[in-house]
């Protein structure tokens, strides 16, 4: 007897999360939840938290908090001998599979465009890392050596607002506090620009 998988689904609680108003997961986390929906097998949603940048864990991370229940093995006799609905569920069957695919139409559009926002914050952090590495390089004129390895390290932008932070310290050591605001400002405003 052959089995078949069943590809991971959204749980209630995942399904309370993606309500209108709720925005309590992390924009790529969300936009990865959004993407479940019990079509995709695991490996097709593991390379979409990747290219969100959630790496290898991001569909892991979800069935963690309890909002996606993984594959399991069905076999057929099994679906064969669930009950066929009745007769007059059939319309209400029907209705409801239609609202369903319309969610789901929805939650990829919304899904598509988190994942456009995330891609977008990316390259922003990335332009901006070049443009305050290269600007902390002019102020500290050879002595930026530590945090030029230190900047490889960030990926997030509260990672680099600490690394703008430690080279506001090394700038007002070095220089003074007027220079060390001007590079903050700077950086800022490049963040917000970009």
């Amino acid at each position: 007897m052959q089995t078949s998988v069943t590809p991971p689904r959204k749980t209630e609680l995942a399904r309370q999360m993606l309500a209108p108003g709720q925005r309590q997961l992390a924009p790529a986390l969300r936009a990865l939840l959004i993407t479940v929906d019990g079509k995709r097998d695991a490996q097709e949603l593991q390379r979409l938290a990747r290219g969100l940048g959630l790496g290898d864990d991001g569909l892991s991370r979800l069935v963690d908090q309890g909002l996606v229940e993984l594959p399991r093995a069905l076999k057929p006799a099994v679906a064969a001998a669930a009950p066929a609905p009745a007769p007059a569920s059939a319309s209400a069957s029907t209705s409801t599979a239609s609202a369903i695919q319309a969610v789901d139409a929805d939650e990829v559009a919304e899904a598509a465009a988190l994942a456009r926002e995330a891609q977008a914050r990316a390259k922003r952090l990335v332009a901006t890392k070049f443009f305050a590495l290269d600007l902390v390089t002019r102020m500290l004129a050879g002595r930026e050596g530590e945090l030029r390895d230190l900047v490889r390290q960030v990926d997030t932008e509260s990672r680099f607002q600490e690394w703008v932070h430690q080279c506001c310290e090394r700038i007002e050591a070095h220089a003074d506090a007027e220079r060390a605001a001007k590079f903050r400002d700077s950086v800022g405003q490049t963040l917000a620009a970009s």
